[in-house]
């Protein structure tokens, strides 16, 4: 058994359309932007709270939504959801620092697995899932 957090939205975007989707988005969020240490990613503070929004810079990709499921258990999430009929796309950024898997859904929609508590993600973000993540397995 290990713990999940549906948490995080996120706004791709094409490479060449970030700086206007981050200012439309903020603006119709009433949200500030803020830039991450990872420059294809910005978050919209205070846009959904307790969720978060980011806009994520996706390069030559198509413009989209997508969410990510946080978990305590990268490996073990991805298997259970394996079990439920999701796929996996890419599992290369498993043993990236900031551990994630890129899934898919049985209709095709593609989502992604992240390691809560990752000592990257901002301390807050940690308390959080520890506040609110459930029991699943």
């Amino acid at each position: 058994m290990h713990r999940i957090l549906l948490s995080t939205f996120v706004i791709d975007t094409p490479g060449q359309a970030r700086d206007q989707t981050v200012a439309f988005w903020s603006a119709a969020l009433g949200a500030e932007a803020h830039a991450t240490k990872l420059p294809a990613y910005h978050i919209l503070a205070d846009a959904a709270d307790p969720n978060r929004i980011v806009v994520q810079d996706v390069g030559p990709g198509a413009a989209g939504v997508h969410f990510d499921i946080h978990t305590d258990d990268l490996e073990g999430e991805v298997k259970r959801l394996v079990d439920c009929g999701a796929t996996v796309v890419d599992a290369s950024w498993a043993n990236h620092p900031g551990r994630w898997v890129i899934m898919r859904d049985p209709a095709g929609m593609e989502f992604c697995v992240v390691f809560a508590l990752n000592e990257l993600r901002p301390q807050a973000d940690r308390d959080e899932f520890e506040r609110r993540a459930k029991v699943v397995g």
